[in-house]
């Protein structure tokens, strides 16, 4: 089998702690991730002519201290962290 990426469409949410602009790490079902490196760093604005499916989010590549490759989004419209992919 080769390897698989877990994929949230929703996003699972996280907590960040450090800077906004420069999170340090995340929580996510109550592990800590310390973040090592942000590797590529993007925003989506579209649906913007439809106010209830408008989506804004500013999305972070990010590799933890213990290697994981997770790609997490900050919701510019509402608010929150989440992780919406993890690769393997």
């Amino acid at each position: 089998m080769g390897n698989m990426t877990r994929l949230w469409p929703e996003g699972e949410p996280v907590r960040i702690w450090g800077v906004v602009e420069r999170p340090e790490g995340f929580t996510w079902r109550g592990m800590a991730h310390p973040i090592q490196e942000v590797c590529h760093r993007w925003r989506v604005h579209t649906r913007w002519w439809e106010p209830d499916q408008e989506v804004w989010r500013e999305y972070l590549k990010v590799t933890t201290d213990t290697g994981l490759l997770c790609l997490l989004y900050r919701d510019l419209r509402l608010g929150g962290w989440f992780l919406a992919r993890v690769y393997d």
